[in-house]
Order: C-alpha cells, then structure tokens, then sequence
C-alpha cells in the first residue's frame, strides 16, 4: 500500500519493485543514479510514487536509450536548431531517424537525458530560482512560451534545467530540500552542460518531452501534439 509522507505518496523499496517488476536491488540502484526520486526516514528509503509510474511508463517504450549527448542533439534538431556539440555524420544520422519516429519513442530514446531531481523550495524563492543565471524552464513552466495547448494552473511542480554546479548553489542560497511535497524539478544535463543551458527557456521539442513524461493526461497529450509539431516543421 501507498505510505503518505509529508502530503506525498511514496513506496517502499519492496513496493516499487513489485511495481516495476525488478529487484529491490535494481530499485536502489535507480534511486542512488538519479532516476528515481526518494528520501530517508532513517535506515528506510521511501520512493515517491509518482516518479516510480514515470519509469514504468518509460520501461513500456522500446528501443536503447540515445547516449545523453546524442539525446540532447536530437532534441535540438527537432526544435530547428544546430546541435553544434555532435558532427555533420551524427546530425545527419539523426534527421533520418527522427523522421522516422512518433513523439512517444523520440520521448522514450531520451529518457536519459538528465538527472532529475524532484525538490522543495520556499513558495517565496521559487520565482527567484527559476529567474537565476544559468537555470533554463522547461514543461509546463515554459508550455506558453513555445506554443503548447496546456496552461498550468495552480502550483504545479515547475521544471527547469541547471547545470550541477548552479544546482549546488540554488541549493546553498535557498535552501532547496527533499522534505515535503515537490514543487520543483530540476535537472542536470547528462552531457556538456554550458550549450544546452545557456537560455531562458528550453527549445520547444525539450518542453514537449518533458510535458510527454508528466503524470497528467491532458499535459501528455498536450507534449504529444507539440513534439508532432516540431517534427513536421523542422524535419518533414
């Protein structure tokens, strides 16, 4: 059963793998790289749930995972833009394969692409964080600025992306922790992280995977129609 800590819902080690269908092992293994998100309670890991159903609708999808850097260009291309970290053989290997995928699999062959880290921040600094040197928005946070059919009401769990050195800093400045209920979720690159955040927004195909892989079905299908989008636009 679903345990409530701090107004979330979280899982035992034992309880997301048999979700997942893994090892509580493998369970760990995904909590200390990253991909999922969890606290402690003493010697206990408590799981948040809501990360543990990201990865199961993750592990439906087929395919390897694009290696980070790759990942990062392919997103690049499909937002109209020159990834200028991978050479002319990569891009054009890539403008091929993204013609021939659907927004669901170019979602799922990037789902390495950052470490995410789902966190908790004073309501009062949150804007603060997301307007810092270095921090760009992403998802639902930057849907409007990139032409998405999704407005985000209330206080969503905003998405942003940071280098881990910034990450440190907004960490040190406004005292983001793991307690309580989420309302950030920053991730770190898994690539050379200066070009790729260098921005105030992410590019459009970057907000439609991350919309894609919210727990919401509308922002899905709202992250499905943009990344559709992209795909006619820049690559058909």
């Amino acid at each position: 059963m679903l345990s409530r800590r701090g107004g979330e819902c979280v899982l035992t080690t034992d309880q997301a793998a048999s979700y997942l269908d893994v090892s509580s092992a493998e369970i760990r293994r995904l909590v200390r790289n990253g991909a999922l998100t969890a606290t402690s309670a003493g010697r206990t890991i408590l799981v948040d749930e809501a990360s543990v159903r990201r990865r199961a609708r993750l592990a439906a999808g087929r395919g390897r995972p694009l290696d980070p850097s790759v990942a990062w260009a392919a997103l690049w291309m499909a937002s109209g833009e020159r990834p200028d970290w991978v050479d002319q053989r990569t891009r054009t290997r890539l403008r091929s394969w993204l013609r021939q995928r659907t927004p669901e699999s170019v979602a799922t062959a990037c789902r390495r692409r950052a470490d995410v880290h789902d966190v908790r921040v004073l309501p009062a600094y949150r804007e603060a964080v997301l307007s810092h040197d270095g921090v760009a928005a992403s998802g639902l946070t930057a849907a409007s600025d990139v032409g998405a059919d999704v407005v985000a009401w209330g206080e969503h769990v905003a998405v942003a992306y940071c280098s881990r050195g910034v990450l440190d800093e907004l960490t040190d400045r406004y005292g983001i922790n793991g307690r309580g209920v989420p309302n950030l979720s920053l991730r770190v690159p898994r690539a050379e992280a200066a070009a790729i955040v260098a921005r105030r927004t992410m590019p459009a195909a970057v907000v439609a995977v991350d919309l894609l892989e919210d727990d919401d079905v509308r922002t899905r299908r709202a992250g499905a129609d943009l990344l559709d989008r992209c795909l006619r636009e820049n690559l058909g």
